[in-house]
Parts: structure tokens; sequence; C-alpha cells
């Protein structure tokens, strides 16, 4: 069975060459376990359409949401899953709007509170000075302080610091306006759970097949003490978080309440999300709906299930392969290493 798989360069050097390691590592992973896999990078459409034409893969784990496309003069971004959809290449993931639902906040912690999944409370910023009156009036009238700014499409933590909580009603405005005019986007204002003396924040990896989905989180820390709750993008990069397994009586709460968050995003193969617990409760952030494999947060949640690297990397595949192969896209059986590989673990018949 020919497995393509396709990342995209990072522009950052240091950070493209500890990849490439990684990559090599996964490649290797795959062909190891039975599979014909090959890697390659795609910055553009046109990357996609000479990969596929050239390997003729039966499956595509791609860990690009968006590449850009030229069409005549214009540029546009295209989503890469409604591309392969759109060219019958069968790929491992969530569908097209899935995919889009995930990488705007709002739209999925609409869908959470639409299907009855906790969520802070939360305002819709578009951007621009008319959207300020409705939006600051809307704050102040809920009265949720202390709140936290985040810009609406960006992932990892970015633009996120201790500089966007709001505490009072008389910084609202001026916090907002300065992160209006910094990224230039939409900005989601929602309660902030940090400040609650019970706060822990959970991330869970989750990988579903046909016959059930694994849930499987972790604890997130400082390797320091910080002044609030708050994971940055500097506190990823620099490795200044650490994962712990969750206790048993958090994770038998935990593990229901995340599948119902998983469910009501549609996601489907693969995903990592982001929740709290805080004020005695749990609360759904955020997911990301194609994470970047391989990946620590993603394994260091996996390790505590009692999976391996290779097993994970494996069972993500193979959710993928299943999913297709029950729908009748997929004929050629899953190799014996993949197999043997997930004996005896959760992903095993899932």
């Amino acid at each position: 069975m020919i497995l393509q798989v396709i990342m995209k360069r990072n522009s950052d050097p240091i950070i493209a060459a500890e990849n490439a390691v990684g990559y090599a590592r996964m490649a290797g992973i795959y062909n190891g376990a039975g599979f014909e896999a090959y890697f390659s990078y795609a910055n553009e459409i046109d990357d996609l359409i000479s990969i596929v034409s050239e390997n003729k893969p039966d499956l595509v784990l791609c860990g690009i949401d968006h590449l850009p496309d030229k069409i005549g003069d214009v540029v546009v971004s295209h989503n890469v899953h409604g591309w392969f959809e759109s060219h019958n290449v069968n790929y491992i993931g969530s569908d097209p709007e899935t995919i889009e639902r995930a990488l705007s906040k709002v739209s999925l912690k609409r869908r959470w509170e639409a299907d009855g999944i906790r969520t802070p409370l939360f305002v819709f910023v578009e951007g621009g000075a008319q959207e300020y009156g409705p939006a600051l009036e809307k704050l102040v009238s809920l009265a949720a302080f202390p709140y936290i700014m985040k810009p609406e499409n960006l992932g990892n933590s970015k633009g996120i610091d201790e500089n966007n909580i709001v505490w009072k009603a008389d910084k609202l405005e001026s916090t907002l306006k300065r992160i209006c005019s910094q990224y230039k986007g939409a900005i989601l204002v929602e309660h902030y759970l940090g400040a609650y003396p019970d706060v822990t924040e959970i991330t869970c990896a989750m990988i579903k097949g046909t016959e059930s989905m694994q849930c499987m989180p972790a604890q997130i820390g400082f390797a320091q003490p910080k002044r609030f709750h708050l994971i940055t993008t500097d506190d990823k990069d620099g490795h200044r978080t650490f994962m712990n397994p969750l206790k048993p009586k958090m994770a038998g709460l935990f593990v229901p309440f995340a599948r119902r968050a998983f469910e009501s995003a549609g996601v489907r193969d693969y995903a990592r999300g982001d929740f709290f617990f805080a004020d005695g409760k749990l609360w759904a952030i955020e997911i990301n709906g194609q994470p970047m494999i391989p990946d620590r947060w993603f394994e260091g949640a996996v390790r505590f299930a009692g999976l391996s690297e290779a097993q994970y990397l494996v069972g993500i595949v193979a959710a993928g392969y299943r999913r297709f192969r029950s729908g009748g896209r997929i004929e050629e059986p899953l190799p014996e290493g993949a197999h043997a590989l997930l004996k005896g673990t959760a992903l095993e018949g899932f």
C-alpha cells in the first residue's frame, strides 16, 4: 500500500532542521510497518499535483490545512482537503468544512454552544472601530471579567500573552484597539479561566476509528511558576511546559466530556483538543483539527495511554484506512506490520 506523507517546510532554519529529523523518523516508521511510504514537502497546490501524479498514493497524510493556488493572476488560499476531495484522493483527517470550523475559534464555539458543550462566555469582534461599541457594551453587560483577547484564527498560542488579559472595564477598549490593530483581523474575547484557584489545563489527543474514539488526555503545567496560567508560543517553543497524566477521578470525568466536544466539532481520524477544568467545571477551549505530526504534545498525551510514537503514528493512518476500507474506497489490506504494531493496544480494532 502506497502511503504519501506531505508536510510544509518551516521558514525558520532551526525548526526546519528539527522537523526534518522527525519527518525522516516518521517515514522510517511507516516503511517499517509495511507501507510503501513516501515523504514530500509542498508549498503550493502545484506541488500536490506533482506529488500525487508521480507517486499515485492509496492514502495521503498531509499536515497542511491550506496552500496558495494561483488562478490567473490571482493567488488564493486553497483548503488542501478540499483539493484532495475534488481530485478523488484518499486522505487522512477531517473534511474541508470541519477543518475550516476548527480553524475559526468562534465558529467552533458557536457549534459547541448549540450542542450544549460548555465553553467560556465570549464575544466576537470582527474588526474595525464600528465594532467596538456593541462589543464593549456586551462585554460589560456579561460581567465575565477577567477576559482574554485572542486573534480569532491563529493557532499555536500565537498572539496571546499576559497583556491580553483584561481585569477591569476601563481597560477593555484600549486593549481591544491594540490587538485589533496589531493583528489586522477578527478578535475573540472570552472569559479567562486562568484566575480560578482550581485551574487545570488539559490537552487531549484523539484517534477515531470506525468502531470507537480514543481520547487520551494529559495535564499541562509550567516548568517554572508563572504569575498567570497562560501558555504562550514562547512557552511552547522554549519547552517551558511539562505534561502529567490525569488522576483517575479527573480522567473519568474528562473523557466523556472530551468525546462529546470532538463529536460536536465533527473531526475524524485524529485531532487534538485544548480544555480546562476551572471553577469546578470542565470547559472546551479549541481543537486543532489537523495537528502537525510528529508532535510532542500529541505524543506526550498518547504516551500516558501506553502508546509509543510508532503506535500512534501508525494508528492515525489505520484510522483513515479503516474509514476508506469500510466505504469501499480501498481494497488492499492493512500491512501485517501495522497490524502487529497495534496488536494489544487500544487501537487494535478501534
